[in-house]
Order: structure tokens, then C-alpha cells, then sequence
């Protein structure tokens, strides 16, 4: 009776063992590896965060007061294909005043200026966007009208 217990005893070891066959300690088992879902499900935010894409503003500035101006020239960082120039202007006393923004493209090898996005709005403080999607040309401007003077605070952005 005590050898079929002991028999018994070392066949439940042996089945339920985690250690691979010929290995004499549990030291030298190798670890086990996570599975990929669970290993994710632990919720490492680090690694995830740091390949989030987000908005990063490349230039910043206020200009003004004016009526018509342009922005100097910025490239376009390598890889990014969703740009944005982000306006606002504000002033209650003047009623009706309206902010226009385009967005241009310059060509290369001296062929000129294209637009590549119009944006309108009221001077009231609120955001006016002039977003593009495909962005591939190598240089951009911003050209500011107001149709009453007013200073123009604008952000120029990128999405990577």
C-alpha cells in the first residue's frame, strides 16, 4: 500500500510539472513566456504613449496689427503629411471683423506659389483652422487678411 501511494504521488508530480523533462532543478527551468495579449492587457502605458502620434507646434507667433501679412517660409519636417496653421484674432469694439487664412505651398525650381488650403472666420477669439491631410511639398507659408486691423496670433502644427 505505502508503494502505490509513492507511485502514485510521482506520477501527479511528474504530470503537473512545469519543468521540462531533463532538466534535474527548478532553477535551471527556463522562464516562461507571457503570451502577447497579456503581456498588453498589463497595461504597459509607456511603451504605448511614447508611439501615440500628437500635435506639435513648429512655430508660434503673434503678428500685427494688420490687415494683409504673410508668415516666413518652414519646412516641413520629414514624414509628416498632416499640417495645420491655427489662427485667432479678438477686439469687441470692432463688430464684423472677419480673419482669412491660406495655407501655400511653394514649388520647387522657381514655379511659383500654390494654395493648398482656405480658411475664414470672425474675430472673436476662437480657433480658425486651415488643416491638410497629404502634405508632400518641401516648404510652406501662411498669408493672413483681416478686413479691419488686428493683430493675428497663429500656430503652425504637425501631426507625427
Amino acid at each position: 500500500m505505502k508503494t502505490t501511494l509513492k507511485v502514485g504521488v510521482a506520477v501527479a508530480a511528474a504530470a503537473f510539472s512545469i519543468i521540462p523533462a531533463g532538466t534535474a532543478t527548478p532553477a535551471a527551468a527556463a522562464p516562461l513566456a507571457q503570451p502577447a495579449s497579456a503581456a498588453h492587457a498589463e497595461g504597459s502605458t509607456h511603451a504605448s504613449t511614447a508611439a501615440r502620434a500628437s500635435w506639435h507646434t513648429q512655430r508660434h507667433e503673434a503678428l500685427g496689427p494688420l490687415r494683409s501679412q504673410d508668415t516666413g517660409i518652414w519646412k516641413r519636417p520629414s514624414g509628416v503629411r498632416i499640417m495645420q496653421v491655427k489662427a485667432r484674432c479678438w477686439d469687441q469694439s470692432r463688430k464684423g471683423a472677419r480673419l482669412n487664412i491660406t495655407l501655400i505651398y511653394r514649388r520647387r525650381w522657381g514655379n511659383g506659389d500654390g494654395v493648398a488650403k482656405e480658411a475664414r472666420g470672425a474675430c472673436n477669439g476662437q480657433y480658425i483652422y486651415a488643416r491638410i491631410h497629404n502634405a508632400g511639398h518641401e516648404k510652406y507659408y501662411a498669408s493672413f487678411s483681416v478686413n479691419k486691423r488686428h493683430t493675428v496670433e497663429y500656430w503652425v502644427q504637425y501631426y507625427k
